[in-house]
């Protein structure tokens, strides 16, 4: 399958510019290294807001992910080189029934699920230490378990074994990656 690869050696971004990242780096020349999408193009294949992806490139380019050069009409962007990634199919970033908020939470949290089954990815983390690896809030993360199992690409397994801290039953979510 076709898929666009995000680097995985650093974990700075917050989710939200990972897909930004994803979203302008699908148009990559192959030869130039470089892409020119423009920001509207930006925000339709994402689902973000133009002032959206305004801080996402600027953070992207901080973040030395990215080089910005400023052109006639638009930005080119140039891509750091890397050595390991996770790659996402060109289907998955396409999904028009997930939120961008949803596609940014499954792209910064897949580097975190047990794949054992192919076609599945499992966390057992909690919300709160899930939240504190993606920088993402833990009402975020619950509002986008909660999409992700009402539409079927999530199912939550209660194990027997027992939180320390909290005393309740561990969690183990499962999620459907095909």
């Amino acid at each position: 399958k076709r898929h666009v690869q995000l680097p995985t050696e650093k974990s700075d971004l917050e989710p939200k510019d990972q897909l930004i990242y994803l979203s302008i780096k699908r148009f990559m020349n192959s030869e130039t290294k470089t892409a020119f999408p423009s920001l509207k193009t930006i925000s339709e294949v994402s689902g973000a807001s133009i002032p959206t992806i305004r801080k996402s490139i600027e953070r992207l380019e901080e973040a030395d992910y990215i080089k910005v050069h400023k052109k006639k009409r638009g930005q080119e962007y140039e891509f750091n080189p890397y050595k390991s990634f996770e790659p996402f199919s060109y289907e998955f970033l396409d999904k028009k029934d997930l939120t961008f908020t949803t596609k940014s939470y499954l792209i910064a949290s897949q580097k975190y699920m047990f794949t054992d089954v192919e076609g599945l990815g499992k966390i057992s983390y909690t919300n709160k230490e899930l939240a504190n690896k993606i920088n993402m809030s833990e009402s975020v993360i619950s509002r986008s378990n909660s999409e992700l199992e009402s539409k079927g690409y999530l199912t939550t397994l209660i194990n027997k074994s027992v939180d320390l801290e909290t005393g309740c039953n561990k969690t183990t979510r499962v999620f459907n990656l095909a």
